[in-house]
């Protein structure tokens, strides 16, 4: 509850949480940054492929605090057991996964394998990913929606299906440990590479007169070097220390796809970080139980070609944290963190140029931010399973580069950016109420929750567009054609306000049979506004969301049905467009097929989107121009040995 998915086409997507994404969602990979740059720009995927993860986490709130201030909305953290933490029982394991989709014919597979003896671990696996265009129930240009943002006509639309949103990724792993009673210490590469497409219809032209962004393709490339260690003290006031220490090598291309020589990108984007993290855990009795440590950053981000439109810049950060909680009595306990951290961005050259202004912007030689946050939660059991709880959080975020130094054309976007060296640090405040019960055949989960945020960072519209057809480009507040007009967004900060609640209770009833049903009826919402109500709502939120889902286990059998109803986004900010409401049905079957203690295979089938229904993402800078997959039918199997 409470997360959406900010597509960009099916090639891209991103975390929502509670109306929060890009630089303020930290993307974890272990517990170190993933550092794509999908903070950046919406239209750049996460460096991580989903078949190979163990286990993902997702964090709001108060519990946040320790991961940053570019975790100020909400934390995910993907688990991956690319460095071995035990020696496996029989000596070797392994896992293999192959699906495929019918509606872009998405075909792909993983293979996983760890191994052991003594104090020693490896493992190792590969993935490959591969799919043709994505099929959707009616047109990708939403034509009407277009002309009323705009005012111009929409370039050359597709029935059925989204074109160049084709796409292929492979990759792989091997890690090493050495393993012992105080602990482990071991070293993993990852490397992986990813080609995909923007969907067309984007604003902008070649030389040779067609939609540029017709032709756009991405190639991706991460390389991540991670050491890992953790000791085990056996002395109760300090009882383990963790150490993660991490070199990301980040790097991907936009070129034209009708241009044979990939070297000839459009744009390059490098984005290469050291990050290192120490954390000690800490008790005291039964009463007290807590962690400190510290995080460091380095970060050097670069960007040359035709889409350079934000210069390059080094930022380096360091942070320390705190966290206890106390348990006051068993019933009720008291959590408490503080964290401070200061950042540097140093731009490497000495002024920007804006497209169309001959005037040249000097840069200062860099900004500093030191930044402070805190933390409290209370946790109170009212009741036999039955618990309120209440979340404090007053924290900080320094700006990113693209937020302070943006200058020029971002096609990806359909946008004109401009940012702005004077941003102040935003800082939130935020309040949180909860109840949940955790009954023999009836749970339930209840919270709201509101937040204020100063010197909110956003892009705002401007109402004026920026022509790239004359010789020298110029702005000019109307536009004849799209496909050579982009409209202008500039980095504002204001106050801004959320509010939103998420809901959800599940019965187990007991029936006597062998079949164990269920049933979960769920909702959550939120709703963003400036302060000033001149600037009315923030933009880009989900709607209102709820729904239901009937399931049920029968021996190893399981299986799910969820209809989700989304109200349309009506508040969706100004100079943007309303999205339409939607009904979606989804179904899970299952089947667990146990061979032995150590050997399974889990045979899977999914009906995604049943109804075929057209669905625009009220999250997504693309919904008038991409609309959410159609009908499709997946199955596959994963085993594991």
């Amino acid at each position: 509850m409470g997360v959406s998915n900010l597509s960009y086409g099916p090639g891209v997507g991103q975390p929502v949480i509670r109306g929060m994404s890009g630089p303020r969602v930290r993307i974890m990979q272990n517990g170190i940054g993933a550092h794509d740059l999908s903070a950046l720009s919406p239209d750049l995927a996460i460096a991580f492929e989903t078949m190979l993860a163990d286990s993902v986490t997702v964090l709001r709130g108060p519990a946040t605090l320790r991961y940053g201030g570019n975790a100020i909305g909400g934390m995910v953290n993907i688990e991956h057991g690319r460095i071995p933490e035990k020696i496996p029982l029989n000596g070797t394991t392994g896992r293999m996964d192959f699906r495929y989709d019918h509606n872009s014919a998405d075909k792909s597979g993983m293979i996983g394998f760890d191994a052991g003896k003594g104090m020693f671990a490896i493992h190792v696996d590969y993935f490959h990913r591969a799919s043709n265009n994505t099929h959707i129930p009616g047109t990708a240009l939403d034509e009407a929606a277009i002309r009323q943002q705009f005012q111009v006509e929409p370039g050359t639309n597709s029935a059925k299906v989204i074109q160049n949103s084709h796409s292929s990724s492979q990759g792989g792993s091997v890690g090493i440990s050495m393993i012992g009673k105080h602990g482990h210490i071991g070293g993993s590469y990852h490397e992986m590479v990813r080609n995909y497409g923007i969907p067309p219809g984007v604003p902008g032209h070649t030389e040779n007169g067609s939609t540029e962004q017709e032709a756009i393709r991405i190639d991706m490339s991460q390389r991540r070097y991670d050491l890992d260690g953790m000791w085990k003290t056996y002395w109760a006031l300090l009882p383990s220390i963790k150490a993660k220490l991490s070199y990301i090598d980040y790097d991907h291309k936009d070129f034209d796809k009708s241009v044979t020589d990939r070297s000839a990108s459009l744009t390059r984007f490098k984005n290469s970080v050291w990050e290192s993290r120490l954390e000690m855990n800490h008790q005291r009795g039964e009463w007290l139980d807590g962690s400190f440590g510290m995080q460091w950053q380095n970060r050097s981000f670069a960007a040359t070609g035709v889409e350079t439109f934000t210069p390059a810049a080094n930022i380096d950060s360091l942070g320390f944290f705190i966290t206890e909680t106390v348990f006051i009595t068993e019933r009720l306990d008291f959590e408490v963190g503080a964290r401070i951290e200061h950042q540097t961005t140093t731009p490497k050259s000495n002024e920007i140029k804006l497209a169309g202004i001959s005037a040249a912007l000097p840069l200062p030689n860099a900004l500093n931010y030191l930044t402070y946050s805190l933390a409290a939660s209370l946790n109170y059991e009212i009741l036999p399973k039955t618990s309120l709880y209440l979340n404090w959080q007053r924290a900080q975020r320094a700006p990113d580069v693209q937020e302070l130094f943006a200058s020029g054309p971002h096609f990806a976007t359909r946008s004109f950016e401009i940012g702005r060296l004077n941003l102040d640090a935003e800082q939130t405040n935020h309040y949180e109420l909860g109840l949940r019960f955790n009954g023999n055949q009836v749970s339930m989960q209840a919270n709201g929750y509101y937040k204020s945020i100063q010197d909110f960072i956003y892009l705002e519209n401007q109402g004026v567009f920026f022509n790239l057809a004359p010789d020298p480009p110029r702005f000019q507040l109307a536009c004849a054609d799209l496909r050579s007009c982009l409209p202008v967004f500039g980095y504002q900060a204001n106050t801004a306000n959320f509010a939103g609640y998420e809901a959800q209770i599940t019965a187990h009833p007991r029936l006597g049979l062998p079949i164990s049903p269920y049933l979960t009826l769920f909702s959550d919402y939120v709703r963003g506004w400036f302060q000033n109500e001149a600037l009315g709502d923030v933009p880009r939120l989900p709607p209102l969301r709820f729904g239901g889902e009937i399931g049920f286990q029968w021996a190893q059998w399981r299986g799910a049905l969820r209809y989700t109803h989304a109200l349309q986004q009506n508040k969706p900010g100004n100079l943007e467009t309303n999205t339409p409401r939607y009904d979606r049905l989804d179904l899970d079957l299952s089947y667990d097929w146990k061979m032995s203690n150590y050997r399974k295979i889990l045979f899977f089938a999914k009906l995604s989107n049943m109804t075929n229904t057209t669905i625009r993402n009220s999250t997504s800078f693309l919904r008038n121009f991409a609309p959410e997959a159609g009908f499709s039918a997946l199955a596959g199997m994963s085993a594991t040995f």
